[in-house]
């Protein structure tokens, strides 16, 4: 199977809670696609006016089909996060986040069809990206790196994206 086949598959498992964009500019670098998600829960007493709480939770997926993966690409990923991705696209140019903000991830998955370079590995397990806001008290945004080498058969992934692994292993 090669990545683009895969990314086909993985995008219509998406489509169904997702709202997908294919091809996607990230401040100048193009991904494969881009899915995003949101969701709001919230609990009320009789009417909906007597809130008790409410919870916002943000999903932002980056794809990319790659031959391999190198540093230079990770190192690329976590710039467009810091510098673009979390203050554009998650807080939309605000200073903070809205009241109700609960979480937000930033989801960057790479399909490699001719594998991932071993001294690569611990680097992809490493990877990290946390942001408070307002000391939690507004939630948190947080990143999380899948990395499907197709050559190999494996997948790898950051502590965050810890159980994505768990849900990716089926299309395998």
């Amino acid at each position: 199977m090669t990545a683009q086949e895969l990314l086909d598959k993985l995008l219509d498992s998406y489509r169904q809670s997702f709202d997908i964009t294919r091809p996607f500019q990230v401040d100048g670098h193009a991904y494969d696609a881009y899915a995003a998600f949101n969701v709001t829960s919230a609990k009320y007493v009789l009417v909906k006016t007597a809130e008790l709480w409410r919870a916002d939770c943000y999903e932002h997926t980056f794809f990319s089909c790659r031959e391999t993966l190198s540093r230079e690409d990770l190192d690329i990923f976590r710039e467009e996060i810091v510098n673009y991705i979390e203050p554009e696209i998650v807080r939309e140019g605000k200073t903070c986040m809205e009241k109700d903000h609960m979480y937000t991830y930033i989801t960057g998955v790479f399909l490699c069809e001719q594998g991932v370079p071993k001294e690569l590995k611990k680097d992809i397990c490493r990877f990290r990206f946390f942001k408070n806001y307002r000391f939690g008290i507004r939630g948190y945004s947080e990143a999380r790196l899948l990395v499907l080498d197709l050559k190999n058969h494996e997948i790898l992934g950051n502590r965050a994206a810890k159980d994505l692994i768990k849900g990716y292993k089926k299309f395998f």
